[in-house]
């Protein structure tokens, strides 16, 4: 089953969300767990997914979010390819970046740091402690 078009939801009660959050991941489930977790704050997001590089690339000709959460491990373009190809768009350069994958170790983490990301994060194993780990984000 190929990835579906750019997905939005907006989470919350009001129309105009507050922050939008991209979350370029190829693993649709990981999408499912993002949004369930964000429903678990108290504030309001639109929330676009993305399954590449090459389809977040094209969400942000059009759509400046608030944070990009970027998987490292991703097949054709990898996380850290796409980091890059997107701190080119001087639109959206300083826009957050998280790098967010189950295995990146510190080295990872350190080069991912020197390409402008501003942090990365080991995904939690449960969407109790992704919620939480998004409250320090986004707060």
């Amino acid at each position: 089953m190929g990835m579906q078009e750019k997905q939005e939801y907006i989470v919350g009660k009001k129309l105009a969300a507050k922050k939008i959050i991209l979350l370029v991941d190829d693993d649709e489930d990981e999408h499912e767990i993002f949004l369930s977790a964000l429903k678990n704050l108290d504030d309001d997001y639109s929330f676009i997914s993305a399954g590449s590089c090459d389809e977040a690339l094209g969400i942000l000709k059009e759509l400046d979010p608030n944070y990009i959460f970027i998987d490292v491990n991703m097949p054709r373009v990898n996380g850290m390819i796409c980091l890059q190809e997107i701190k080119k768009i001087s639109r959206v350069a300083g826009v957050p970046v998280y790098m967010y994958s189950t295995g990146i170790n510190e080295k990872e983490g350190q080069k991912a740091l020197k390409l402008g990301a501003l942090d990365y994060i080991v995904k939690p194993n449960n969407i109790s402690s992704l919620s939480a780990l998004l409250i320090k984000i986004l707060k």
